[in-house]
């Protein structure tokens, strides 16, 4: 059970954007089929005194698919390593231990030091879900997974907050420590909207929130430049935003058939296997 029954989070830049996710999943909540079952989240997200619809506006379905298209990849790979090593980077408020749990994983969380103290304030403890205090780019994380051990590596909505060749460096050091069998899913946004998180002004999405300042951005059309860059790594699957369930993404699913829009103006979800 949630300890609190009120919680003020001081929180700005990046670790702020935990809550958005969490009020996204907490929503889904309320409709009579939601995208992911997340009743924790839901219980969360009412004990936090923050105002979410001043900050993010109108809820959308963006995060409750990516939370879904996430968990079923960790439950398919749990049923070939049932004991099997769950890496989360910097996944803030996520509630996704408790939705994919097979009462035999080992779940790792990393994050920085700040969300770290808000999820033990938080959220249940459990004997197999280890929290490690440091950034996703400090390689001491992978020494956390014992050596020869396929994991399964999660970054959700976390590499667009680093500079492309801090992204392309955790990726090719992900593949060069863990072994085959290993598979990491995360999600990009494209370089438009990476650009205009950059101005000097920021990128608005309300009147009191600015998104923070996101570096990279990668086409949709460009993802296979990530496999390249190691032997090791293949691509499983590869999905925009409007794939999974586009009636739940419109107006973005309108358009996602039409290639030069597809491939240039879509978020996206890159999922790739060690081999």
């Amino acid at each position: 059970m949630i300890r609190d029954k009120s919680y003020a989070p001081d929180l700005s830049g990046v670790p702020e954007t935990m809550l958005w996710p969490l009020w996204n999943r907490a929503v889904e909540q309320k409709r009579d089929q939601p995208l992911v079952v997340d009743p924790l989240a839901a219980a969360l997200a009412d004990r936090i005194d923050y105002d979410y619809a001043e900050s993010f506006g109108k809820p959308n379905a963006g995060h409750a698919m990516r939370a879904r298209v996430f968990d079923d990849a960790v439950k398919a790979w749990l049923k070939e390593h049932p004991d099997g090593y769950v890496v989360s980077l910097g996944e803030g408020l996520d509630t996704q231990f408790w939705r994919v749990d097979n009462k035999r994983l080992h779940w790792l969380s990393v994050d920085v030091e700040e969300s770290a103290k808000i999820r033990a304030d938080l959220l249940p403890k459990d004997e197999r879900m280890q929290t490690f205090a440091c950034s996703a780019l400090d390689h001491a994380w992978m020494k956390q997974v014992p050596e020869g051990q396929p994991a399964f590596v999660l970054m959700a909505g976390l590499l667009m907050y680093f500079k492309e060749q801090e992204v392309f460096g955790l990726i090719s050091s992900m593949a060069e420590t863990f072994p085959a069998g290993t598979e990491f899913i995360f999600d990009a946004v494209p370089p438009w909207l990476a650009n205009l998180s950059m101005r000097s002004k920021g990128l608005n999405i309300t009147k009191t929130y600015i998104v923070p300042r996101s570096p990279w951005g990668m086409t949709f059309r460009d993802v296979y430049k990530i496999a390249n860059l190691h032997p090791q790594l293949r691509i499983k699957q590869k999905l925009t935003f409007a794939d999974p369930y586009p009636d739940r993404m419109k107006p973005f699913s309108w358009f996602s058939f039409i290639a030069c829009v597809r491939n240039n103006f879509a978020s996206w979800m890159l999922h790739l296997e060690c081999i």
